[in-house]
């Protein structure tokens, strides 16, 4: 198409120098060659960005493993002799990545999305990180899941972890104790102030058991992500397996990776409020926004996800359902036969001949 565009440019020249000059533009093959190798370059770093800029599913677990993967091809065309017309730019493309990945390597967030990826886990990790770093992602992510489970199953006083189950003894009755407690210097006092010590380690050993037993919970889990599940509907489903781990998949998997999402509904709203409607109130620039976004994303009419309520629906019926067989005398047996008819059988219990029915 450019060649056919500059010939006809051309064309529509008077012979001499302006036709010479366009007719030099067209290019030669080597140079052809040339933009052929430029896009492979190029599209390394489109596919890069492509990877981790979804608006529909959670990405950020995907920005760390698609620079590793440009820093890798770009160094080996770094090497490559064919490659040698941008070494230049290569090389400076090397070290913004580079700079990039010492930025986002050493924020939480990131690591933490991996190890939230079902799919991977700690995988991508243990493979492709040296083993002192991979011994530094799992500290980090178990002193993280560490600080949430506490904060959702243990109250601290006295800057000490106590079980979040209460005491029997009322607030009075262990205030009274303790000042006792310290007013006494008799041997047996110093027995039980060592006894309830000796009880609040044993505690926080539990504490810490049960702690590192749902880490571990989560992370040797057989199961992967089925085919064609998102990662919200994995947890959705999931989550009350692991109720400290879904939790922070509600704060980690909801941060987006890109402002690709936030830039596209500025423009949207661009196209919403034109010269000819820029006496549009907020409350309606807002409403237009959200059905457009629920059009364009299929949000009117679609399929219900897992929920709480949904499950409890279900466990219902399920309860209503044996409960109407236990009264019921009356039996159904389904089957198949061999010409694949379905047969189903009922048989009254109140009386003394069995009588079948085959539809």
């Amino acid at each position: 198409c450019i060649e056919a565009f500059l010939e006809e440019l051309g064309r529509a020249e008077q012979p001499g120098e302006a036709r010479r000059k366009i007719y030099a533009l067209i290019p030669s093959k080597p140079e052809w060659e040339r933009v052929k190798l430029f896009q492979r370059v190029l599209a390394t770093a489109d596919e890069c960005q492509q990877r981790f800029s979804s608006e529909r599913a959670p990405a950020l677990h995907l920005a760390l493993p698609a620079l590793e993967d440009v820093h890798i091809t770009w160094s080996r065309r770094l090497e490559d002799v064919k490659y040698s017309d941008f070494k230049p730019g290569l090389s400076a493309g090397l070290r913004k990545v580079e700079e990039y990945y010492e930025r986002i390597a050493d924020n939480n967030t990131y690591i933490m999305s991996m190890v939230l990826d079902p799919a991977r886990r700690l995988a991508h990790i243990q493979e492709n990180w040296s083993e002192d770093l991979y011994r530094e992602a799992l500290a980090l992510v178990k002193k993280l899941f560490r600080e949430r489970y506490m904060e959702l199953n243990v109250q601290t006083g006295s800057g000490a972890p106590v079980p979040s189950a209460r005491s029997d003894l009322s607030s009075s009755q262990r205030s009274r104790g303790a000042a006792l407690a310290a007013l006494s210097g008799d041997e047996s006092d110093g027995g039980g102030i060592r006894q309830r010590a000796s009880q609040v380690q044993s505690a926080n050993e539990d504490i810490e058991v049960a702690c590192d037993r749902a880490f571990r919970k989560y992370l040797d889990y057989d199961e992967g992500l089925p085919t064609g599940m998102s990662r919200v509907e994995w947890w959705g489903l999931n989550g009350h397996h692991f109720p400290v781990w879904a939790s922070l998949a509600r704060d980690y998997l909801a941060v987006l990776a890109t402002s690709v999402s936030s830039e596209r509904a500025f423009s949207s709203a661009g196209i919403t409020i034109t010269k000819r409607r820029n006496r549009l109130k907020g409350d309606i620039v807002e409403a237009l926004q959200v059905l457009k976004s629920a059009f364009r994303n299929n949000l009117f009419l679609f399929d219900c996800g897992p929920s709480s309520v949904t499950e409890a629906d279900l466990e219902d019926a399920g309860q209503e359902s044996e409960s109407r067989d236990g009264d019921n005398t009356e039996q159904r047996v389904h089957g198949v036969d061999d010409d694949g008819i379905n047969i189903v059988v009922e048989i009254d219990s109140d009386t003394e001949d069995d009588e079948s029915d085959v539809d």
